[in-house]
C-alpha cells in the first residue's frame, strides 16, 4: 500500500478515535504532539510504594458508582484534547448527573456553546437560545462508562504520585496502567469501539499502528470513600510515514450527593422547543 493510501487509512482511523473521544473545536497554540505531552506531565509524578490493590480499588469504586445511594448524583467537568500532527483541538464539558438517566451538560464545541438535557427518555439540545429535540439515538451517555473494560489489566496497575494526590480537596489514590490500543480493544466490550473493530478487519497495516500505540490510563479513587474522583486517558498513535496523533481525555467528579443538583422537569424545557 502506498503512502497516500496509508495516510488516508490512518486519517479514517483517527476520525473514529476522535468520534469515540468526543467532538472538537480549534484552540490553543499548535505544537508537536510529543512536546504537548511532555509539557503537560507533572514534574513530581512518579511511582510510589504500593499500599493498595489497583484491581480491588477499581472494583470497589465501580460497585459504589452503581449501588451507593450517595453516589448517584454529582457534578463533573472535563475535556477531550486531540493533537493531530500540528493541529490541536479541544472540547470542554461541564454538568451534573442524576442517575439513572438525568444529565444536564454544558459543552463548547467548534467555538460554539451547546447544552444537552436528558431525563425520562427525553433528549434535547440547546444551540444559542433555541431548544430542539435530539433526533438521533445517542451513544451511551455515561461519563463513567468503560471502567469494567480495564479490570483484567488492573493487576499490573501501579500506584503513582501526581501532585498532592488530592482532587477537589479529597485525598485519593491514583493508579496508572500502560498498554497499547490492541490490548485495550481486546479487553473492551464497549459498543463504542464496534466501528473501529469493523474497520480493522482485514487491515494488517492499521493493526500494526495499534500495536505500536501507547495508552496510559490513570484513575484517582478516594482513599476513604472509594469513589471515582478523576480519570485521565492518554493515547499516542504513530503515522506510518512520520508524525503522531495524541488524545488526552480528562474528567473530574465532585460534590457527590450535593443537594443543589437538580435536573429540571421536561416541561421547563419543552415550552421553549422549536421542534
Amino acid at each position: 500500500m502506498n503512502k497516500i493510501a496509508k495516510r488516508r487509512g490512518v486519517l479514517s482511523l483517527m476520525a473514529l478515535m476522535l468520534l469515540l473521544g468526543g467532538c472538537t473545536y480549534e484552540s490553543g497554540p499548535k505544537q508537536f504532539a510529543l512536546e504537548t505531552a511532555a509539557a503537560a506531565k507533572p514534574a513530581d509524578q512518579g511511582k510510589v510504594e504500593q499500599t493498595a490493590s489497583g484491581r480491588a480499588m477499581l472494583e470497589a469504586a465501580i460497585q459504589k458508582a452503581k449501588t451507593d445511594p450517595k453516589s448517584q448524583k454529582f457534578w463533573y467537568k472535563g475535556h477531550v484534547k486531540n493533537t493531530l500532527l500540528s493541529r490541536t483541538t479541544t472540547s470542554m464539558f461541564e454538568g451534573a448527573v442524576v442517575k439513572p438517566d438525568g444529565y444536564n451538560v454544558d459543552a463548547r464545541i467548534a467555538r460554539q456553546t451547546y447544552q444537552y438535557y436528558q431525563i425520562d427518555g427525553k433528549r434535547y439540545v440547546r444551540v444559542g437560545d433555541a431548544w430542539i429535540t435530539a433526533q438521533e439515538d445517542p451513544l451511551p451517555f455515561d461519563v463513567m462508562h468503560g471502567f469494567e473494560d480495564i479490570l483484567p489489566l488492573m493487576d499490573r496497575a501501579e500506584q503513582v504520585k501526581v501532585g498532592d494526590n488530592k482532587i477537589y480537596g479529597v485525598e485519593c489514590i491514583p493508579f496508572q496502567i500502560k498498554m497499547n490500543v490492541t490490548e485495550w480493544l481486546s479487553m473492551s466490550k464497549s459498543e463504542l469501539f464496534e466501528p473501529l473493530r469493523q474497520q480493522l478487519a482485514g487491515r494488517p497495516d492499521m493493526q500494526k499502528i495499534l500495536d505500536n500505540s501507547t495508552v496510559k490510563m490513570t484513575v484517582w479513587v478516594g482513599k476513604e470513600d472509594q469513589r471515582f474522583y478523576q480519570y485521565e486517558t492518554w493515547i499516542i498513535l504513530p503515522f506510518p510515514d512520520g508524525g503522531y496523533m495524541d488524545q488526552q481525555i480528562l474528567f473530574s467528579f465532585y460534590k457527590y450527593n450535593d443537594p443543589g443538583i437538580k435536573i429540571k422537569d421536561p416541561e421547563e424545557v419543552e415550552k421553549y422547543l422549536l421542534y
